[in-house]
């Protein structure tokens, strides 16, 4: 998008999902289509028309950095779950790259932008509290700060030192999509040479569940909960929700190759749009979302026959899997493209917020690595669906470009491309 665009590489990128604790653990969990759905632990779900999500389990909190500055260590406790998933994977990606402790950045040339959910209301605390009016001895500070979305982008520029912009965005299931997108930008045009990237989120709780479960858009699988979640199935019956965070160091190019960096990846394309349609359907012809590959490609200078592979937004849901296939299928024709498509919401849920952050890191590492992700739970292709499906293994991948979508409701939607280095 600039006459003079520098070029953004990764140097760094780390990962909490439901199928790994690290990003090695979720890369190898999704390339073997481990599958981690099960009854919803964190809280009684038996009667909700949907009981089972992919949960990130065995977790604990990093402790680097909070021993040694007090300040991180006080700013720690306001961070929600999902807070915590970010920090962990956000110091994953810090070390990866070798900016922790070593790291002798310009700090105004140093930002942070994440895609971070809305958080999970305690409803029971809300409930002694608010419908009580029992306001004494209770510490009102920490629960309302866990709430707010820029605590993770905070505590995070602390983290790493960070003293130019940092911005959180949320636009529902497309908001690190479009973090991603923002942070490229912001090195690509030559403001910041480094910055930390990412999302976050869970909604893996009563309110949230409840809500998706009234508008009728999980899976109501629960006799099955393992192949709930078939993107482009022509038995899906809505997503299974997710939880997680992956965070990334995006870098310009001569910046990392001066200090010695390792690049593992380069991103080299963006498009944002919105559809200015409905608050939870997709345009029936495609519209924003056509856009934004389109958008995506232009800025990478690259036509789509270029294009291997698509890790697509894939919810499982009818209407969405329906319209962003129509959508592929007009910018990569099937006569004229080699691009095969899958949905890894398959194997790790639907991570909502952080979901375009994870999902750029699976196109980046199929990329890296030269292997297609599989269709998992895939049995009968929906004929509406009419894109080339990955298989259900693994299999050998010959591209230097991959594209990620990302979709929100309210009509957001973002493109993004990855170019192998």
């Amino acid at each position: 998008m600039y006459p003079t665009k520098r070029r953004v590489v990764i140097t760094g990128v780390g990962a909490v999902t439901p199928v790994g604790n690290t990003m090695t653990e979720t890369w190898n969990g999704i390339i073997e289509g481990k599958k981690t759905v099960g009854k919803v632990e964190i809280f009684d779900a038996e009667k909700f028309s949907c009981n089972f999500a992919y949960q990130v389990r065995d977790f604990k909190l990093d402790q680097t950095g909070l021993s040694e500055k007090p300040e991180l260590r006080e700013k720690s406790k306001f961070l929600n779950r999902a807070g915590e998933f970010g920090w962990n994977a956000s110091i994953e990606a810090a070390k990866q790259a070798g900016i922790l402790s070593t790291f002798n950045n310009n700090p105004l040339k140093t930002a942070v932008c994440l895609g971070v959910g809305v958080g999970s209301p305690e409803l029971s605390w809300h409930k002694e509290v608010y419908m009580t009016e029992k306001y004494e001895g209770h510490e009102t500070n920490p629960y309302h700060r866990k709430y707010f979305p820029n605590t993770l982008s905070t505590l995070v520029a602390s983290l790493i030192g960070a003293k130019g912009a940092t911005s959180t965005i949320h636009t529902a299931c497309a908001s690190s999509g479009q973090a991603l997108g923002e942070a490229y930008e912001m090195v690509a045009c030559g403001d910041y040479d480094v910055v930390m990237t990412g999302g976050a989120d869970s909604m893996v709780n009563p309110f949230q569940m409840a809500g998706f479960c009234l508008l009728g858009a999980l899976s109501s699988r629960v006799s099955d909960p393992k192949s709930a979640s078939r993107p482009f199935d022509a038995d899906r019956d809505g997503f299974v929700l997710g939880e997680g965070a992956c965070m990334f160091v995006f870098e310009e190019y001569e910046h990392a190759k001066k200090r010695g960096a390792n690049i593992i990846g380069e991103i080299c394309g963006y498009g944002v749009t919105e559809s200015a349609y409905r608050i939870t359907d997709l345009h029936p012809e495609g519209r924003g979302v056509i856009e934004s590959m389109e958008m995506a490609l232009k800025d990478a200078g690259i036509s789509p026959d270029q294009v291997g592979y698509i890790n697509a937004h894939g919810t499982s849901t009818l209407l969405n899997d329906k319209v962003e296939s129509l959508a592929i299928s007009k910018v990569f024709p099937k006569d004229s493209s080699k691009a095969k498509v899958s949905s890894t919401k398959s194997t790790t849920g639907h991570l909502i917020s952080a979901a375009g952050a994870l999902e750029f890191a699976v196109a980046m590492m199929s990329l890296k690595y030269q292997v297609y992700p599989p269709s998992v739970n895939l049995k009968k292709q929906d004929p509406g669906c009419d894109v080339t499906l990955t298989p259900s293994e693994p299999s050998p991948m010959n591209s230097a470009y991959a594209l990620s979508n990302s979709v929100g409701f309210g009509g957001s939607n973002t493109s993004l491309v990855a170019r192998r280095v």
